[in-house]
């Protein structure tokens, strides 16, 4: 089995029995070595319980707004995964989705991940491509990505899950100009403003903690106006956290308003669109 570290193991830990439908990502997800991120979640739950709601949640709402975007009438053809690490996100959109071509992005872990993906499949998907490349020098990311055979021309979704809070905005904004999707999904975590005085303290307490095992020091968040004004992008839908709970599970056990959530799921679109 493949090991992971902690940082790369703890949302896996979470989300592997309940966010992931298709057979060929649950043969991958067993495949990985998870015990690397398990003092990291405990951290983690003893700050908040039920931390690992907010992560299905928010995978939900991602894979919610992928299904949106591949049957909209814009017919997007080319899904581009930014810091895809080693999450099953792309093997899931090509079963579901065979019709597209997934193009996962990070600096690290994209040649293990096709090696383990060849234990399970002697035939790597054609739409399916691991590029390694920073994805703070933007020139690299263009460059890589018409190697691998994305066409700049055809339409682009580009997904953003589990990255901004790491990225510097300027990165963030370059990535989009370059890449020009027509949609791009966008999950960040909101300022302190927005939340309620408990919630925000768990986030506080959950980031410095995963900052500190990451080594990040600068967490980034994001409002309306900053993803407005900053990322010069329109924002066509968004789900708070107790949304995504009551689309997830029916009810709102955990998060009963928008305040009570720290992070949010967007649809984002070109200024023109």
């Amino acid at each position: 089995m493949q090991a992971l570290s902690s940082t790369s193991s703890l949302v896996l830990l979470w989300a592997q029995d309940n966010c992931y439908k298709s057979k060929i990502a649950k043969d991958y997800l067993n495949l990985l070595d998870l015990d690397g991120g398990k003092d990291l979640l405990n951290r983690c739950e003893k700050i908040c319980p039920y931390y690992g709601e907010v992560i299905k949640n928010r995978k939900f709402g991602v894979f919610d707004l992928i299904s949106k975007c591949l049957s909209e009438r814009i017919n997007i053809k080319q899904v581009v995964i930014a810091g895809a690490g080693l999450d099953a996100l792309g093997l899931e959109i090509t079963e579901f989705y065979p019709q597209v071509s997934v193009f996962e992005l990070d600096l690290e872990n994209m040649k293990i991940k096709s090696g383990l993906l060849s234990k399970i499949n002697d035939k790597l998907r054609p739409n399916l491509s691991f590029i390694n490349v920073d994805l703070l020098d933007s020139s690299k990311v263009y460059s890589a990505l018409i190697e691998n055979g994305w066409i700049q021309s055809e339409s682009t979704l580009l997904i953003l899950e589990g990255i901004s809070y790491y990225l510097p905005v300027k990165s963030i904004k370059k990535l989009i100009e370059d890449i020009n999707p027509d949609r791009t999904i966008f999950e960040f975590l909101k300022r302190n403003n927005e939340i309620d005085n408990i919630h925000a303290e768990i986030a506080e307490k959950v980031f410095d903690l995963i900052s500190i095992f990451c080594n990040c020091p600068n967490i980034v968040r994001y409002d309306q106006n900053k993803i407005k004004d900053s990322l010069d992008i329109n924002i066509l839908t968004e789900y708070e956290m107790n949304q995504l709970e009551k689309m997830r599970t029916g009810i709102n056990r955990y998060f009963h308003s928008g305040k009570n959530g720290w992070i949010k799921v967007c649809l984002l679109s070109k200024m023109n669109s």
